[in-house]
């Protein structure tokens, strides 16, 4: 299972919130789970949190170009443990390399988690149609746009989403990291999305994630870590949805 996790512009919090996602994923819809740094403008976990970057994307991509799809992934030998069945794939930090390797590698890269039977989170970056991490979204069980709530923000997302679909999308959620004078039902219509989420945060998303993952449970009574609940429990379910209606026959078939 597939879940794209991308933003409009700017940092709104996508690396964080994939990290948080995965964290607060309800265990009924499968324990394992996988975020994978996909950014092609370059990495930030290796560095952030001090897991380096190899091995990581670069040499997880190379580990499915060779076995093809349909096989499950050894996810330990790319990965770091960060929670009890939970890995972190770190990507290259440099936007040259991930560019480079996801331009060359992104349909395998979708092929391949696919076939794979964890809950995979992949953090797209930037959405815009020169991301060859597009490529998962239409393997995606759920796609999400990350953004703030200012107007410049919001305006954009109809575009966004309409990208996402252009791609294949099926499912795609709205998540609002930051104040803003607009309802969820407001948003969804204008934005033409089947969900919006809004977890405006006064505190400083990189910290509660690594403070989540962390010994201290302290993380785990913010608002922030409340809302990741809600919208994992949510995302969750669109998920378990999606992945009921592709199973399904066609019609004569």
């Amino acid at each position: 299972m597939i879940v794209t996790v991308g933003s409009i512009r700017g940092s709104p919090g996508v690396t964080s919130w994939s990290l948080l996602l995965a964290a607060a994923w309800p265990t009924a819809f499968g324990a394992e789970r996988v975020v994978l740094e996909a950014d092609p403008s370059g990495g930030v976990l290796g560095a952030r949190y001090g897991w380096g970057v190899d091995p990581g994307t670069v040499s997880l991509i190379a580990a499915l170009r060779r076995g093809g799809p349909g096989n499950r992934i050894a996810v330990e030998s790319h990965a770091r443990s960060v929670a009890p069945e939970m890995w972190v794939v770190p990507g290259p930090e440099s936007a040259e390399q991930a560019r480079a390797v996801l331009a060359a590698s992104a349909p395998d890269v979708a092929a391949g988690l696919r076939g794979d039977d964890r809950a995979w989170f992949v953090d797209a970056g930037r959405l815009d149609e020169s991301n060859p991490t597009l490529a998962t979204v239409s393997e995606a069980a759920v796609s999400l746009v990350v953004c703030g709530g200012r107007p410049e923000d919001v305006v954009a997302l109809r575009s966004r989403v309409g990208l996402l679909r252009r791609h294949g999308a099926g499912t795609v959620g709205v998540i609002v990291t930051s104040s803003c004078p607009y309802q969820r039902g407001e948003l969804a219509g204008f934005a033409e999305a089947d969900q919006v989420w809004l977890a405006p945060a006064d505190v400083d998303l990189r910290e509660v994630a690594a403070a989540v993952l962390g010994p201290s449970r302290r993380a785990r009574r913010t608002m922030v870590w409340r809302r990741a609940l809600d919208v994992a429990a949510d995302v969750a379910t669109s998920a378990g949805m999606s992945k009921a209606r592709a199973s399904e026959p066609r019609v004569g078939a």
